[in-house]
């Protein structure tokens, strides 16, 4: 995490980055926090999710199986197969969704 961080050098970016990490880690306490494809990941000890910043949005990568059973809720955020983009505004972040995708996946 820490390293992710120090490579977001825009201070936003950096809050959104810290505010992503809390969201997903209040329901993946337990979950070990790493780089993966340049993405801040959370495994248990499979891969349960990912998030990046960019310079237009968030992206929230919830891998392949949660995308059909969450279908219409993530509607307004699917971007191509598996990515989920929000807008990077701190309070337009989709908090409950995120983390009910982060515990199914975790428990499917």
């Amino acid at each position: 995490m820490d390293e992710y961080l120090a490579k977001t050098t825009d201070p936003k970016d950096q809050v959104l980055v810290k505010r992503m990490n809390q969201i997903i880690a209040k329901v993946l306490p337990d979950a070990e926090v790493r780089l993966s494809y340049g993405l801040v990941g959370y495994f248990q000890p499979k891969q349960i999710c990912f998030f990046g910043i960019n310079k237009q949005t968030i992206s929230f990568y919830p891998t392949n199986k949660p995308i059909e059973h969450f279908q219409k809720e993530i509607a307004p955020y699917l971007s191509g197969k598996t990515t989920l983009k929000f807008p990077k505004d701190v309070n337009a972040i989709p908090v409950q969704l995120i983390q009910k995708i982060a515990v199914w996946n975790l428990e499917n």
